[in-house]
């Protein structure tokens, strides 16, 4: 895995005219957590010939959690049409000193989509035809698509953010350097390292029984360590996707390329494809933010088509059993089946249309209704909670997602801070997409004649924070902030970056009266940083941490000190 930097509480900020607003809260102080949870459902809905259905009404849905009936407080219908226009794509201007991580207003015609380029899970040899056909699919992209692009190796990157251009796409994906991590190998490269032992051992008079016996195990032992490896840091990158992408609204359509998907999020939550196990509370989390971020998972199998008895590209060497090839796709199939139906996507296996596959994403995930409710069940005790929804009108099938587990928004007193600061820290990373989860605004101060360091005035939307509600109406929380500046190379070769680069940070206690918190929701909470810096060209990563809802957002800011 890549090295990170690393991240320290520092400095306490100085204020700003909103930071007067931000106080330290009594600690002996009865609270009363108001419970303002929404369950949001999106429902595709097709007829018997798999087209999606339009035109019906909030009355002939009905919505069950875990056998209960619930009551629906909102339904819409969204559609998407191909005459409707493109969207420009919009970019921090050079020398602006105005920053939001807000999506821009219309960001939302048609579909929002992902694209998840998994080389993580994927052997060498299937990652140039995936790319093909990457490349093949962004050239015929619908117009108004919005589609960010991300890549997963040894960490997960951006390589477009959010963008109905497909040239900008197109640049990003042939910029794209597949590459083998030795950790996952196709059945075709074993039984070729299987086939030249054999080939080996007759050839110097050796057994070549116990020289393949010897190869087996010591492949099952580094296939297990490395399966694990690979699992926690795919649900690092899912969650890592579902924050970048949640403060766009509407459903999102997460289209998943790899040869293999090691994770699942129902049942038994944190067990693993092949038995392997990681926190269970990892994978319940996860599985949240990708419910809370309305993320329908999509995956799209790179295996293609397989010839009768044996894979196409071991079947000369006939290594590998028709029986345990059955096996292997069976499990495979079960398992993309279990991540489409429990997000509300679909899985799409044996076909080597890859674009083909993505493009039906993005048409079923442009045309569906959302349902929205309260929980009748109050008790966040961590189960998962089954959702069914019926229609009234009989002959159509539905896709939705089936679940979310009951975790407590709010965070345990012990040991918040440092977990807020855990969560912060690969947040901040550089290479770590920026997070939509809160939504930031900032303005830059450069250093000038008046002043020696660069100046941060942000604010938070308070509406984006969990914030909870005392008994005399006060809302209080806390805010964990922090302000880093990397070193940019102006657009050329990114400089390297210090272990410990310029940053400040702080704790904010919030306690809002309910006439200040009136305020604030007009003006935003708001709080100011400064760094002193040296002449060069930076980028300023503003990271803002909700420790009661583990909440984050992050901002980007490119700025040139002179």
């Amino acid at each position: 895995m890549s090295s990170k930097l690393h991240f320290s509480l520092g400095v306490l900020l100085c204020a700003c005219p909103l930071a007067a607003q931000v106080v330290t809260a009594p600690g002996d102080t009865t609270t009363i957590r108001i419970n303002s949870r929404v369950v949001y459902v999106d429902v595709i809905v097709r007829d018997s010939s798999g087209r999606v259905v339009h035109g019906l009404r909030q009355k002939d849905f009905s919505v069950k959690e875990d056998g209960s009936s619930q009551p629906v407080d909102y339904f819409d219908e969204h559609t998407y049409s191909l005459d409707q226009k493109p969207i420009a794509a919009t970019t921090a201007k050079p020398g602006a000193t105005q920053f939001t991580n807000a999506p821009a207003p219309g960001a939302t015609v048609g579909s929002v989509n992902i694209i998840l380029f998994d080389l993580l899970n994927t052997p060498a040899l299937d990652q140039l035809p995936a790319r093909q056909a990457l490349l093949k699919f962004l050239t015929e992209l619908p117009p108004g698509q919005q589609v960010a692009l991300f890549v997963l190796s040894d960490h997960l990157r951006m390589y477009q953010d959010f963008t109905s251009s497909s040239d900008r796409l197109i640049a990003a994906a042939k910029a794209l350097d597949p590459k083998s991590l030795a950790l996952i190998q196709s059945k075709g490269e074993m039984a070729r390292d299987e086939d030249f032992l054999i080939k080996l051992a007759a050839a110097i008079g050796r057994n070549p029984g116990d020289a393949v016996g010897k190869l087996r195990t010591q492949n099952e032992m580094t296939n297990s360590f490395n399966q694990n490896v690979r699992s926690v840091a795919t649900l690092e990158a899912l969650s890592e996707i579902a924050r970048a992408t949640s403060g766009y609204p509407g459903r999102k359509n997460l289209m998943w390329l790899s040869e293999s998907f090691p994770v699942t999020f129902t049942g038994q939550p944190g067990t693993l494809r092949g038995g392997n196990v990681v926190q269970p509370d990892d994978a319940r989390q996860t599985a949240n933010l990708l419910a809370n971020a309305q993320i329908a998972v999509y995956p799209i199998s790179l295996l293609g088509l397989q010839v009768e008895g044996a894979m196409a590209e071991v079947s000369e060497l006939k290594a590998v059993s028709a029986q345990g090839q059955f096996n292997d796709r069976s499990a495979l199939r079960a398992g993309m089946s279990d991540l489409a139906i429990d997000t509300g996507g679909e899985a799409f296996t044996g076909t080597n249309d890859f674009a083909r596959a993505m493009q039906v994403s993005i048409k079923d995930g442009s045309n569906y209704y959302t349902l929205a409710y309260r929980p009748l069940n109050t008790d966040w005790n961590g189960s998962f909670r089954k959702i069914h929804v019926d229609l009234a009108v009989k002959g159509y099938s539905l896709s939705y997602r089936r679940g979310y587990y009951a975790l407590e928004n709010v965070s345990p007193a012990t040991n918040v801070q440092q977990a807020g600061m855990q969560q912060l820290n690969k947040a901040l990373q550089p290479d770590t997409p920026e997070s939509t989860m809160l939504v930031l605004k900032s303005q830059v101060g450069l250093p000038d004649s008046a002043h020696q360091a660069l100046r941060v005035a942000s604010s938070v939307d308070p509406t984006t924070l969990g914030l909870i509600t005392t008994a005399d109406g006060h809302r209080r929380g806390q805010l964990l902030v922090m302000l880093v500046a990397f070193n940019d190379a102006g657009g050329e070769k990114p400089a390297e970056q210090p272990q410990s680069p310029p940053q400040t940070s702080a704790v904010l206690n919030l306690d809002f009266s309910p006439d200040l918190y009136q305020q604030v929701l007009s003006k935003g909470i708001g709080f100011a940083q400064q760094l002193k810096l040296p002449p060069g060209h930076y980028r300023l990563r503003l990271g803002v941490s909700d420790l009661q809802s583990h909440r984050i957002g992050t901002l980007d800011m490119p700025v040139q000190v002179n």
